[in-house]
């Protein structure tokens, strides 16, 4: 009589190809222009899943910045003009998505300042919304960050690093963050298994380690503390994580790491 074998105590089973194609299909269209069609209803299941692979649709958007960058560089423009094309153009790739969100959540905090300093007592309705404003700001920010970065090789190693890592840390915050309920992107996304977490953040470091080296634990570091202070905000005054929340956190990181590389440059 044969001795009954030990079954593993957490058993993985891969996805099937049908369901890989779906969850990068549903990354691909939230975090580009793209628009992949299904060929039938995706499981919410699979939605969840599908943040793992943020990193690396991050990673190739970084890339295709860098590219911009580097063409215009070659067509003898000046480094002001060819950062502005890498913003411009990853900005087309993302449809300005997180800009957007990011807009959004601080259009919201300027409300609220605006009401608690007795601003506006004109009783005008404001023509430019503090959130068009930060973004003007942060993409100015953007543009100074890359056009002072020492040569193209770096711009590809800190643009991939920076739209990787910042989108690595959205996976965690809607992780660690609940939902909010009635909100498009929380009620689409809900929270990624805990596997799933993992797995990103070991492919966003993966990346990161192979484009900077020695330096990306400084720069990881720098960016999961500005990404944890967004994050912050969404636990003690949103009660838990929107699409503006998750726009808003990678677009701080994703400044911070261009920001930490340049003073490291």
């Amino acid at each position: 009589m044969s001795e009954p074998t030990d079954k593993p105590a957490v058993t993985v089973k891969p996805p099937s190809p049908e369901n890989l194609w779906a969850e990068i299909s549903v990354a691909i269209n939230y975090l580009t222009r793209v628009s992949l069609p299904f060929k039938d209803e995706i499981k919410s299941r699979l939605i969840r899943r599908s943040m793992v692979w943020f990193p690396i649709i991050g990673a190739l958007i970084g890339f295709i910045g860098a590219g911009i960058d580097w063409l215009t560089t070659e067509m003898r423009m000046p480094g002001a003009i060819t950062a502005t094309a890498a913003v411009v153009g990853m900005l087309f790739v993302t449809r300005a998505l997180h800009e957007e969100e990011f807009a959004s959540l601080v259009d919201t905090y300027g409300k609220q300042f605006d009401r608690s300093a007795n601003v506006g007592w004109l009783k005008e309705e404001r023509s430019v919304r503090y959130g068009t404003l930060a973004t003007i700001m942060i993409i100015i920010l953007k543009i100074g960050a890359i056009a002072s970065l020492a040569d193209n090789a770096l711009v590809f190693q800190t643009l991939i690093v920076a739209s990787c890592w910042s989108r690595v840390l959205m996976v965690v915050a809607a992780a660690w963050l609940r939902p909010i309920e009635g909100d498009p992107v929380a009620d689409h996304f809900q929270q990624p298994p805990a596997l799933r977490v993992v797995l990103a953040v070991g492919i966003g470091a993966l990346i990161s380690w192979s484009a900077l080296g020695t330096d990306a634990a400084t720069v990881l570091t720098a960016g999961t503390i500005a990404g944890l202070v967004v994050a912050l905000i969404g636990a003690n005054h949103l009660r838990g994580y929107s699409g503006a929340l998750l726009g808003t956190l990678q677009q701080v990181v994703e400044i911070t790491v261009l920001g930490i590389v340049l003073a490291l440059q």
